[in-house]
């Protein structure tokens, strides 16, 4: 789908260790290709673990839920989570260092950036492979073919800290609670993992060629 017109500004808040945020991908990709030059995506950090401290009994207990929750969804992907990556005897202390990771490799463009994230996605969710160590995060960008010395002073410079944490802030004044988190047009936020076409027909709904029904508690309005 082409434009004359601006696109549709669709800002995807999301922490690579979520299995919700990898399914939301997955859905989105295929809204990538449908919407093309319509619609303008950014991707931006919101870390569920902002502390660097071990998770706790219950909280591995609820992760662990969290997985096999996803597991039913009905992408043929969802069924190769593994809760692993928290009951596997090495869980990640914290979501920050990997999506720092990923904002390095943003620096490389956007295609670095995106293809960091799935191997990182993959490593983790599907094979249980603590991402946040940073043995493991220079392997994957190695592995996807990242200039390595721009990436490593990137990765190691606390300045992309510093950004993780001000994004949080900043998409917690926003009103961000959790992820995925879509931000729709300034209009529309779209919060939990969503069925491919209600993310298709608020979009449409912000191009101007739908019109929504009123629903409940299905989305919000960003004031």
């Amino acid at each position: 789908m082409k434009t004359l017109h601006k696109p549709l500004q669709i800002t995807v808040y999301q922490d690579v260790l979520c299995s919700w945020c990898y399914l939301a991908d997955l859905r989105l990709d295929v809204l990538r290709q449908e919407f093309g030059e319509a619609v303008r995506w950014s991707v931006r950090p919101y870390p569920l673990r902002l502390h660097d401290v071990l998770p706790t009994e219950r909280e591995v207990r609820g992760l662990v839920e969290e997985v096999k929750r996803a597991q039913r969804e009905s992408e043929p992907t969802a069924a190769l989570l593994s809760t692993d990556l928290w009951l596997g005897g090495d869980p990640p202390r914290s979501s920050v260092p990997a999506l720092a990771a990923l904002e390095a490799a943003r620096l490389q463009g956007p295609q670095a950036r995106a293809f960091l994230a799935r191997a990182m996605q993959r490593a983790a969710l599907e094979q249980g492979v603590n991402v946040s160590r940073s043995d493991v995060v220079f392997e994957l960008a190695s592995r996807v073919g990242l200039s390595m010395n721009q990436f490593s002073a990137a990765f190691r410079s606390e300045e992309t800290r510093r950004l993780i944490h001000d994004e949080h802030r900043l998409a917690n004044s926003r009103g961000v609670r959790g992820v995925p988190t879509l931000v729709i047009g300034g209009r529309w936020m779209l919060c939990g993992l969503r069925e491919l076409t209600e993310y298709r027909e608020h979009i449409l709904a912000c191009l101007g060629k739908v019109t929504l029904p009123r629903s409940g508690s299905a989305e919000r309005l960003v004031h």
